[in-house]
């Protein structure tokens, strides 16, 4: 058994098991990603959606989202995506393909790439390759 410690939770999981989260497994004694790439939501959506006051005002950004969460709100407007334990997966990509539509999208306005949707350090190890 090996423990997670990504989140607060800190699930102590069995071979293939995954965590709270539905995204990080034990995989041969390693916490890990159980599914890399995996994308739910991809969108261009305008800046002013995201909890950013005067940032960029009247840009866009590519929005993107997996499956998974290390929380369970109530409120959650995202419930759908991120409860959702993998059926809802669209697409796999790598982090370089993600990149490529991010620049292919400046013509529209894109400023960057926002992983949201649902809690993005749970897919950590994509986030970190998409960025480097």
């Amino acid at each position: 058994m090996v423990r997670c410690d990504l989140c607060p939770h800190h699930c102590v999981l069995k071979e293939g098991q995954t965590g709270f989260c539905h995204q990080r497994i034990n995989k041969e004694g390693h916490i890990g990603l159980k599914d890399y790439g995996a994308i739910t939501s991809l969108s261009l959506d305008t800046i002013e959606k995201k909890p950013l006051y005067h940032f960029y005002p009247e840009t866009q950004i590519l929005s993107v989202g997996s499956y998974g969460c290390n929380m369970k709100c109530p409120f959650c407007q995202n419930y759908t995506i991120s409860q959702d334990r993998g059926s809802s997966v669209q697409v796999h990509t790598t982090p370089e393909k993600l990149v490529e539509v991010a620049l292919d999208l400046k013509k529209e306005g894109n400023i960057g790439i926002a992983f949201t949707y649902n809690e993005p350090m749970i897919s950590y190890e994509f986030i970190y390759d998409t960025f480097v």
